[in-house]
């Protein structure tokens, strides 16, 4: 495998952003030029550019190609003619056949499409890699000299069958300890009642997952399923995938037990990769913790402790008998351990629930040593690398949170220690910093900023921990 194949698809995906980004710009422009043209295709066909787009963020370039023919049925069907929506798909698609699939017959076919369509096409700054620049201006080129584009090269292109069969593209590479996420389609009619993927991790035994059914925009039907980080624990990833009717009969596979799918695993982070020169290319690293992708679960557990303001609801174990208490600064010793599990809504933001367990040095067999409170925490998540901030509200109850107070003096004359609480429940912000130590691994330094209610108290804890993903 060519460090070449490697780096690519990094690149290539700022590449079709940008193409996505003039169809999109250029809608308003299009819309005096189509007047009359059909609302609601235009609709579908600007969604399946942006599925076509998500197809190539993960690398599926099949499935992107599927999306984009798709938009290209929709639009002739409505007779949207020479939409800036049409012209835009061509354009998606010949960068597309430019840097993903690597068909220039194809690529200059709909590079003159979009010219055809809208002369002023021009790609935008975001797509001009040399692959691109010099396939555009060829197509141009052809198009003033000969007046018309050629026809496709469809020898590569499968004839439609009675039976469809499932497309399940996967990346060439994958991060070691990662959740592999892969997906398939049907191509066609297909009458499945479900899809199975076969996995094993270097020279072991494959094992199974049945694939959840999702829906797509275009309506056909298609399958997704995450592997586990230990999927990607060994230097390679075998895969293939089969259909099942009914009668569990296979109607329809992707490779084979014999031959299936490999899947190369690199270690996170930047690594150098042999190319065919013998040389080496230092591969674009996606740093020790990639970018949350959403729909997972995670763990988290953290230790710290707290201080705070103690209220007028003053102490509890000598309530009544206290000559000289006064509302004010007061610690939460020892300290508190907080469990969590969450899981990502959006890359960007998590609903987690968190315990704050706390324990307190007990000073007399009247007062508490501790308390425990359960906290719902929506967190949103700054984008980053290795690095992100977050923060969010957080809302809980439970026993509430002590305080301790010292040198209290009784009726009776002693001097004492005591517990000051805040709740039954608890409301506040959080706010941390996680830092990635792999893929699954993060460090997890945050604070808490609570107040109680109705008994009022405030505390602030700080904590510091781990967080894995599962």
């Amino acid at each position: 495998m060519s460090a070449r194949k490697i780096v690519r698809p990094w690149f290539n995906r700022h590449l079709l952003l940008g193409a996505v980004a003039w169809l999109l710009y250029a809608l308003p422009a299009g819309s005096a030029a189509a007047a009359g043209a059909n609302p609601e295709a235009v609709a579908k066909v600007v969604r399946l550019n942006k599925e076509a787009r998500q197809f190539y963020d993960a690398m599926e370039f099949t499935l992107a190609e599927k999306s984009l023919k798709k938009a290209l049925e929709i639009g002739e069907a409505a007779a949207l003619g020479d939409h800036v929506v049409m012209a835009g798909t061509h354009g998606n698609l010949g960068v597309l056949y430019a840097t993903g699939i690597k068909n220039e017959d194809q690529a200059l076919f709909h590079f003159k499409k979009a010219l055809e369509l809208r002369p002023e096409y021009v790609p935008s700054k975001e797509m001009s890699s040399p692959e691109v620049k010099d396939l555009f201006q060829r197509a141009r080129s052809e198009m003033d000299s000969a007046g018309a584009p050629p026809l496709p090269d469809t020898t590569t292109t499968p004839a439609p069958s009675a039976q469809g069969q499932i497309r399940c593209p996967a990346a060439e590479v994958a991060r070691a300890g990662s959740s592999l996420k892969l997906r398939c389609v049907a191509d066609g009619p297909l009458a499945a009642s479900e899809v199975l993927v076969f996995f094993r991790s270097g020279h072991g035994t494959f094992r199974s997952r049945k694939m959840s059914t999702e829906s797509s925009l275009d309506g056909s039907p298609s399958w997704a399923t995450q592997l586990p980080p230990e999927a990607t624990s060994g230097e390679q990833l075998f895969l293939y995938f089969e259909a099942h009717d009914r009668q569990g009969e296979v109607i329809s596979s992707v490779g084979s037990a014999d031959s299936p799918s490999v899947v190369g695993i690199r270690s996170g982070g930047a690594a150098a990769t042999g190319s065919r020169d013998g040389g080496e290319t230092e591969v674009e690293g996606e740093g020790a913790a990639a970018r949350e992708e959403s729909g997972f679960w995670w763990l988290g557990l953290g230790l710290g402790s707290g201080y705070g303001y103690a209220g007028k609801s003053g102490p509890e174990g000598y309530h009544g008998q206290i000559t000289d208490y006064l509302s004010g600064r007061a610690p939460a010793p020892l300290g508190q351990a907080t469990p969590e599990v969450g899981y990502f809504l959006t890359p960007s933001l998590s609903l987690s629930v968190q315990g704050r367990l706390q324990y307190l040095p007990q000073t007399s067999s009247r007062t508490a040593n501790g308390a425990i409170a359960f906290l719902a925490r929506l967190l949103y998540f700054t984008n980053g690398e290795t690095v992100r901030f977050y923060f969010g509200p957080v809302l809980g109850g439970g026993n509430g949170f002590r305080l301790q107070v010292t040198g209290l003096h009784t009726k009776d004359g002693r001097t004492v220690s005591d517990t000051v609480k805040g709740g039954p429940v608890i409301f506040g912000a959080a706010g941390g910093l996680s830092v990635g130590l792999s893929d699954s691994w993060s460090l997890i330094v945050e604070t808490n900023i609570l107040a109680g209610a109705p008994a009022f108290s405030m505390v602030v804890d700080l904590n510091a921990g781990i967080r894995v993903r599962l």
